[in-house]
């Protein structure tokens, strides 16, 4: 109790001194909890926002693919799903999974008329399925015309094109030419075999994208029935097919195959009995989970399917976008670390002058019987007392400014909001730990910053503090 007295005294008679001290520590604590708060903020908005808006959780592609999904694969696209019906099938039998979105990446061209010219402008897409990608992926405004017909108050099916209003812009610039909602086009695309084929199209809209402008802008849409007829996506059911033509596809021997020939049943094939299957063409899914935590676990239980099949988790098929999102909270952490050690530095040196500017006031207390761990007490107590006080407020602003900020976000250079969140300002997370983590900081550095002071405060005889009169 005495000791607490002496320190209480002692930094009410030192204003000055312990107040310079205490804005350090204020300062110090500050950057830690408003630092800390920003670069987890940025960690979290950044998942969310890729997964909502971009990538889903994870990404399922053919298991004979070369390269991983990107979202920058159009010029060497990924091969088609083959079992797309069974990889759906499951996927809505999986109660972990919330949507999933099938996409196809693809590079065509459209061919447009004016003034009795034909003008082929170039193209990359996604081609989807609207109705899906409006639920799982808000991220469109359309500004001219329909969302393919979904997005209507009764939704009425509009096969065609989606056009972003920077390609269209990219397009007057280049070409001279301007896209409108409701034009005929030409669509064109070269198949696997090498064959051009095309088909008519009409723009539905243009849009503008809500979240990753710097992707998007770039990326047009394409409903995926036209982009079937474009790529000839079409099968026969297979139960449509003459037996005889049907045990020749399930044979799995040559022997099996030629000997079909002196079958009598495998005559000339009725093309008009035949049923069409159309295909998909999707190239991956994005799936959605209701829980994001067990990314995991399913990306393992979908593989272990058989369903010739692979999984890329939402931070690699980013691209570029989790990298510099991790690193940026690197480079947070770093900068406020740095800071921190400087206020520690200054904050010891400040000490040990303290302790010079006492030797009088030490020296009287060793001479009256003061014990040196009675003078390691008082210091340590006079720190603890300061650094918590100001620490405690250091907190309270920081608590103030993340309230502020958690309504409106923190504004950012718009390039720098496009590569952490896809856009906006960054709300600020409002969790207990920056704020535990700094003060335990706080302490660790007081204790450890009067630790050198301490020690020269205890090596004062009551000799120094006559010489000093």
């Amino acid at each position: 109790m005495l000791i607490l007295k002496l320190a209480i005294r002692t930094i009410l008679r030192r204003k000055r001194r312990m107040f310079s001290i205490g804005i350090l520590v204020f300062v110090g604590t500050l950057f830690l909890v408003f630092g800390d708060s920003f670069a987890r903020s940025v960690q979290y908005y950044s998942r969310q926002s890729v997964i909502n808006h971009f990538t889903g959780d994870f990404v399922i592609y053919a298991a004979d693919s070369k390269t991983a999904p990107s979202p920058f694969a159009f010029t060497t696209p990924l091969p088609v799903i083959q079992n797309i019906t069974r990889v759906t099938d499951w996927l809505m039998n999986e109660a972990t999974v919330a949507d999933w979105v099938p996409i196809a990446q693809n590079y065509s061209l459209i061919t447009v008329e004016r003034e009795e010219n034909r003008i082929d402008v170039p193209l990359i897409y996604y081609a989807i399925d609207p109705a899906r990608y409006q639920a799982a992926f808000d991220n469109l405004t359309v500004i001219s015309g329909t969302f393919f017909g979904v997005d209507q108050p009764v939704p009425n099916p509009a096969p065609g094109i989606l056009i972003s209003r920077a390609q269209n812009e990219r397009y007057r610039q280049n070409y001279h030419v301007e896209l409108a909602a409701g034009e005929t086009v030409t669509f064109q695309g070269v198949t696997p075999g090498g064959s051009v084929n095309a088909v008519g199209a009409r723009i539905v809209g243009l849009f503008e994208p809500t979240r990753f402008q710097s992707v998007f802008d770039y990326i047009n849409f394409v409903d995926i029935d036209t982009y079937s007829q474009l790529y000839n996506f079409t099968g026969v059911k297979t139960g449509s097919l003459p037996e005889a033509y049907a045990n020749v596809l399930d044979a799995e021997s040559e022997d099996d195959i030629f000997a079909a020939a002196a079958d009598a049943d495998f005559a000339p094939l009725a093309v008009e009995n035949l049923e069409a299957e159309p295909l998909s063409g999707y190239t991956m899914i994005s799936v959605v989970l209701k829980n994001h935590e067990q990314i995991d676990r399913v990306r393992r239980k979908i593989e272990a399917a058989d369903l010739n099949i692979l999984t890329e988790p939402w931070d690699e098929a980013s691209g570029f976008y989790a990298p510099i999102a991790r690193s940026l909270s690197v480079v947070v952490y770093a900068v406020v670390g740095v800071i921190f050690l400087i206020v520690a530095f200054v904050f010891m040196n400040t000490l040990i002058i303290n302790i010079i500017e006492r030797t009088n006031e030490i020296g009287t207390m060793r001479a009256l019987g003061g014990e040196k761990r009675f003078i390691r007490a008082l210091f340590l107590t006079e720190t603890v007392l300061l650094n918590t006080a100001f620490a405690l407020l250091g907190i309270i602003v920081s608590l103030i400014l993340l309230v502020v900020f958690g309504e409106t976000g923190v504004p950012l250079p718009g390039i720098v909001s496009q590569f952490l969140i896809g856009g906006g300002n960054l709300p600020l997370l409002l969790i207990p730990a920056p704020f535990l983590e700094a003060l335990a900081v706080v302490m660790a550095v007081s204790v450890l910053a009067t630790v050198y002071p301490i020690r020269v405060a205890t090596t004062i005889s009551p000799l120094a503090a006559m010489s000093r009169k």
